[in-house]
């Protein structure tokens, strides 16, 4: 009894989970993209209002803070030795959240971007879905080069599987090929996937986090910690004034 349920399973399912399975994935894919669009809309917003709220005090603590520096400096006589202050940067030079890091800059993150898009440029592309596909690895890289982000463009860099994606040849894929749909339906989710993990991944985005939950309490979180800032700016220049 149980060797002939077994058996015309093997037969019978072979042709129809194949098919089954392209339509399970682009249902996925889908949704995926959905979710990608929507967590890219709401983290822009979220990182105008934080740039807004947050960010522009956090640059001016800094600017004060490098004042108080210089000024103590003076103070001892050792201005023309204190070192250049990590993020005092023409490009950069907005403040330092905190654990936060200095963006690297300079000629050596440029030749990552551009190693990157050597191996992701949607002028490659063999087809219109796999331009698609290369120009959603290139957004992510394009973030990765405005902010300084030498970590993602190495795993760009460094990820074979996309790197073998992106180089194979498709000329000969056909839309009545299911093994070659299947093939590309799995890439491009898993470029999809990657964006979504990156996002996710940003420590802004645990900021935002961390806002929404307070939001549900009937709290601002972005405002209160503005008023911390503000506070800590009205301590700073009572500071300035007195070494000045």
């Amino acid at each position: 009894m149980q060797s002939q349920s077994l058996q015309p399973s093997t037969a019978r399912d072979e042709p129809f989970d194949l098919a089954g399975e392209v339509a399970r994935l682009e249902s996925l894919l889908s949704v995926r993209q959905m979710e990608l669009t929507t967590l890219q809309e709401e983290m822009h917003k979220f990182k105008v209002r934080y740039t807004q709220v947050v960010g522009c005090r956090l640059a001016e603590l800094a600017e004060i803070e490098q004042a108080i520096k210089q000024a103590e400096a003076s103070l001892h006589d050792l201005a023309n030795d204190a070192p250049a202050e990590e993020g005092d940067d023409g490009a950069y030079g907005v403040g330092k959240t905190r654990g936060a890091e200095k963006p690297p800059v300079g000629n050596g993150l440029r030749k990552l971007f551009w190693s990157v898009a050597k191996l992701f440029h949607p002028d490659h592309a063999a087809d219109e879905n796999e331009a698609r596909r290369r120009h959603q690895i290139m957004v992510e890289a394009s973030r990765a080069y405005r902010e300084g982000d030498a970590e993602s463009l190495h795993t760009l860099l460094g990820d074979e599987e996309l790197q073998f994606y992106c180089a194979r040849v498709q000329a000969a894929d056909t839309p009545e090929n299911l093994q070659d749909t299947l093939l590309s339906l799995k890439e491009e989710l898993r470029t999809v996937e990657f964006g979504i993990k990156r996002l996710t991944q940003d420590g802004l985005y645990r900021i935002k986090l961390a806002a929404d939950e307070e939001a549900t309490h009937g709290r601002d979180a972005l405002a209160e910690e503005a008023k911390r800032i503000d506070r800590q700016i009205v301590k700073a220049r009572h500071r300035l004034t007195n070494l000045i």
